[in-house]
């Protein structure tokens, strides 16, 4: 298998992978909407069905664009931002102690792998392997 195959089926694994997560998040979080709600309420988060639409739509819409590759560099960028913000309002470990600090400082660890995978997303590209690269292509053969 050449480099850059190989480069691009690893690309298109990873776009599947963090996409997934998102994608099933938001449609989860879509379909138990009172459950959502009364989530989002325990957080203490303001104008909880805003909050709780921005999220799913963010979830959904920059899920799928990363797991097909459409606009990926931004859909990226969008995904490791929200899951910062994510990370610091639903897992506030610095308030806990004891088992409580161990799990949720964990998760906190593990999101934090999951922004440096939408990283390398965001500086490598979606890969040949993409809708992206598609239409980029059809431009570049419309504008020849």
């Amino acid at each position: 298998m050449e480099n850059r195959t190989y480069t691009d089926a690893i690309l298109l694994a990873a776009r599947l992978c963090l996409g997934a997560v998102f994608v099933y998040s938001g449609a989860t979080k879509l379909f138990d909407w009172s459950g959502t709600l009364a989530e989002f309420g325990g957080l203490g988060l303001p104008m909880v069905p805003a909050a709780a639409a921005l999220t799913i739509a963010v979830q959904l819409v920059a899920g799928l664009g990363v797991a097909l590759g459409w606009r990926t560099r931004a859909m990226a960028l969008a995904l490791a931002l929200f899951t910062v913000a994510a990370t610091l309002v639903g897992h506030r470990f610095w308030t806990m102690s004891g088992a409580d600090f161990q799990h949720q400082f964990t998760t906190a660890l593990e999101h934090l792998a999951i922004v440096g995978g939408f990283l390398l997303l965001a500086a490598l590209g979606p890969g040949r392997l993409s809708l992206g690269l598609r239409r980029h292509r059809a431009g570049a053969r419309a504008a020849e």
